[in-house]
């Protein structure tokens, strides 16, 4: 297995990004969005026994607003693909997400898996998600779900209980919320990158 990763701050990009993993390849791409941004997103999944892992980090402050559009393209036999796309939104900031997963007739043993959270920290913050389904096969496995949540209280509770006020307390809980992505990334080095711009946002 041919194993490729990909990270990309998607504030700086305007056109479609297209991607297309062939045989027995894996890629590996992780989405950064800290600004305003309206971005598309392609995987191809061509050959057989291909895989693809999409990662999302949804940053959202001030007004802004990021759109993300996302399609799993599952064209062969024997392919996985699995996206987890999470944000945290405070302010007036807004997040609109849309993901297809599409298998192809000749696409058997599809394992396809889409799942969108969404973390609000503001009663003027709005997220809202829309994953869709096209199977045109009959040997698959496929899945979608999306939530949308607030601060978890009782931890919120605890942190104050140690002498932090809401806001600190709330800025701690948000790199917990994102470490079930952190936990899929095997380079040491780049998990700690994104940790640091996350905390940079976060405490800007």
């Amino acid at each position: 297995m041919i194993k490729k990763l990909i990270i990309q701050n998607i504030d700086k990009f305007a056109k479609p990004q297209s991607f297309t993993v062939t045989e027995n390849q894996h890629l590996i791409i992780i989405l950064l969005a800290t600004k305003a941004a309206n971005y598309s997103l392609k995987i191809m999944l061509a050959g057989g026994g291909a895989e693809a892992d999409i990662l999302g980090i949804v940053l959202g402050r001030d007004k802004n607003e990021v759109r993300i559009n996302t399609l799993q393209d599952h064209q062969a036999p024997n392919t996985r693909s699995n996206l987890l796309i999470k944000s945290a939104l405070s302010d007036r900031s807004k997040f609109f997400y849309e993901g297809f997963i599409k298998v192809e007739r000749e696409a058997q043993r599809t394992d396809a898996y889409q799942r969108n959270e969404n973390l609000m920290l503001s009663s003027e913050a709005k997220a809202e998600s829309k994953p869709a389904l096209e199977i045109l096969a009959n040997d698959v496995r496929c899945t979608h779900s999306a939530t949308i949540g607030k601060v978890d209280q009782e931890q919120l509770f605890f942190l104050e209980s140690r002498g932090l006020n809401e806001k600190n307390a709330t800025l701690m809980i948000i790199p917990g919320f994102f470490k079930v992505i952190m936990d899929k990334i095997d380079d040491k080095d780049i998990v700690i990158s994104l940790e640091r711009k996350i905390q940079s946002v976060l405490f800007k």
